[in-house]
């Protein structure tokens, strides 16, 4: 696991500037950077829409906003995106230690911590 910290733009291996939090915007910045996961975007789009309709509630549509931009905010960065990663495999891993856990946890947290920043959150 990276101990490196992972801020905004560093070494500026952006693949895309963080876009606008906007349905469009994100699904343009799905398309470039990581096109497998559109038809996932689409269907969780209509599920939001299906679900704010039936609720009478915008809710649905935020939350639809702020995972796909969280996604985006951590997959324009690929170092960060490997490091979120590699946290994520640490944490899961059995045979890690308990530090090596709350390492990647923290690694997590901050990785995240930083996404949200750059949304707006």
């Amino acid at each position: 696991m990276s101990t490196q910290p992972v801020a905004p733009g560093a070494g500026d291996g952006a693949l895309i500037p963080q876009p606008a939090m906007t349905r469009e915007a994100l699904r343009e910045a799905v398309r470039h950077i990581k096109p497998l996961n559109l038809a996932q975007y689409d269907r969780e789009l209509g599920e939001a829409f299906d679900q704010a309709v039936r609720t009478e509630t915008i809710g649905w549509m935020r939350g639809f906003l702020i995972k796909w931009a969280m996604f985006v905010a951590v997959e324009r960065l690929p170092q960060r995106a490997a490091a979120l990663r590699e946290a994520e495999r640490v944490a899961a891993d059995p045979a890690s230690s308990d530090q090596q856990v709350l390492d990647a946890q923290r690694e997590i947290d901050r990785i995240l911590a930083v996404a949200e920043r750059e949304i707006g959150l």
